[in-house]
């Protein structure tokens, strides 16, 4: 295999096109129309006090509606109105 100098340049090119096109999709703001994209205000800590069978009752319904946590889906239940 012989060495060919330009192959460096295209590489280089390649590597600098490839770059500005990672960063105009990361400039894109996701729209609410376009996507399921949710604005979600700054989270602060606040300490409730719960019967540990209510816990263990609000972890449950977390996780069989697809929640990772029980904070995430009692805020979303609360700022929808459906508690």
């Amino acid at each position: 295999m012989s060495f060919n100098p330009n192959q460096g340049k295209r590489f280089a090119a390649a590597l600098k096109e490839s770059s500005n096109n990672s960063e105009n999709i990361s400039r894109e703001v996701p729209t609410s129309e376009a996507s399921n994209y949710i604005q979600r205000e700054k989270r602060r800590a606040y300490t409730l006090s719960l019967t540990p069978s209510a816990r263990a009752k609000l972890t449950e319904v977390a996780k069989s509606h697809g929640y990772n946590s029980s904070s995430s889906f009692l805020n979303d239940m609360l700022l929808q109105d459906k508690l």
